[in-house]
């Protein structure tokens, strides 16, 4: 709500601006203003680059905090990312385990298909055998009694019957043999067939368990899929966030700079007013202690936050506290305080040309003072929007910034 309010305060000022100018940014003096009513417009004027400069510092803290928010929601979504990959690697090895399981059962199940085949197999020979071994016992007990006799008469003599009498043991013997053998393989096959079973049992139960914690892991997985969709859903919120306080950004720091043209306009026609006295048949060099261009005239990177991207002067390096003298002689029309500019000092020069001096350590002259060329008027420093000690300097030609290159070197 606060920055809303400043937005309008804001747009309501360059609205008052552009009305007292004209399409080329120059003041409109249909009825040449006095020095007071000048005077009370600069104070306007900079309320109203104060205010744009704060707002940029709210803009400009609020797309870093975003920033800040859509690289922990970046990261979060990163190690949930990690942590989903590492969940699908599990449920891949569980679902391998799944299918050797799956093949295993199908396995142990033609195993005991076979083996049930068999046990059938063996039956149904014992109970073949056992029909032959019943019906041979039945007519023994049948004709028991005329064994021994039918074995004397039809024998031949004592060996032939001595072999018969063998022959019947053996038979018995057989008998006895393969009813043993039948069904020492009948139990051995339905013993296997159990273990059989049993293990197709633990294997289904294991089957069970792995589908178990299978199922869970795909839960868990698009749980956290969910998750990634949620936080992508509010970076991108964000995002638009960001790009919606950039472009507030933008219209704020444009806001910015017409205002300041404005102050440079109005300080222009404030030294006029005043007198403009001083001539400008020669301008020096501001700061002698140095010639180390540090930023020249025009189109740059912005140093630091709150800077222009467009450089309407030069930035001199030197140390702290290093002189700054008049470029020309003049009179003083401007030496205060400003959060951008720091202190600073505007010189009228005549013919509608004005020096600026920014970013001082401390100011030598006072509003309404004359000076000669070359006369020390502040102290190198980096007071306001600064990276460092240096001077920016200035020129303004009727109302607008010019090179300075083009009026001193």
């Amino acid at each position: 709500m606060k920055k809303t309010r400043i937005r309008m305060y804001l747009g309501l000022a360059l609205t008052a601006v552009l009305f007292m100018t004209g399409i080329d940014g120059h003041l409109k003096v249909q009825a040449k203003p006095s020095l007071s009513e000048l005077e009370e417009e600069e104070k306007r004027l900079e309320q109203k680059r104060k205010n744009a400069v704060e707002e940029i510092k709210s803009l400009k803290s609020d797309i870093e905090s975003v920033g800040q928010k859509i690289k922990e929601l970046q990261g979060a979504k990163s190690n949930l990312q990690d942590y989903i990959n590492q969940l699908d690697k599990e449920a891949n090895t569980l679902a391998s385990q799944i299918q050797t399981l799956e093949q295993k059962i199908e396995e142990k199940e033609q195993e005991i298909e076979a083996k049930k085949q068999e046990l059938a197999e063996a039956e149904a020979e014992a109970d073949l055998q056992y029909q032959m071994m019943k019906k041979r016992i039945c007519y023994l007990y049948e004709r028991g009694e005329q064994s021994l006799f039918v074995l004397l008469l039809e024998s031949e003599n004592m060996s032939d019957m001595l072999n018969r009498a063998e022959y019947a043991f053996q038979i018995s013997q057989y008998d006895q043999q393969m009813k043993e053998k039948l069904k020492a393989i009948r139990d051995g096959i339905a013993e296997c067939k159990a273990i059989l079973e049993q293990e197709q049992e633990e294997q289904k139960i294991l089957l069970s368990e792995v589908e178990a914690q299978k199922a869970a892991i795909d839960q868990a997985i698009q749980a956290k899929t969910q998750q990634i969709a949620s936080y992508q859903e509010q970076i991108t919120s964000a995002s638009g966030e960001q790009g919606e306080y950039k472009a507030q950004l933008r219209e704020q720091e444009a806001l910015l700079e017409k205002v300041e043209s404005q102050i440079a306009s109005v300080a222009a026609a404030k030294a006029e007013a005043a007198d403009g006295d001083g001539g400008a048949s020669g301008f020096v060099w501001p700061c002698p202690a140095s010639h180390r261009i540090t930023s020249g005239y025009g189109e740059r990177e912005a140093p630091v936050e709150g800077a222009s991207t467009y450089h309407r002067g030069l930035d001199i390096g030197a140390s702290s506290g290093s002189a700054i003298v008049a470029s020309a002689a003049g009179r003083v029309t401007t030496a205060t305080y400003s959060s951008s500019a720091g202190n600073y000092v505007v010189i009228s020069h005549g013919g509608g040309i004005s020096t600026v001096y920014m970013h001082a350590s401390a100011l030598y002259v006072s509003e309404g003072e004359k000076v000669s060329k070359g006369q020390k008027i502040a102290g190198v420093g980096s007071t306001g929007f600064s990276t460092g000690p240096h001077l920016h300097f200035g020129i303004i030609v009727n109302g607008s910034y010019v090179n300075p290159l083009s009026y001193v070197n």
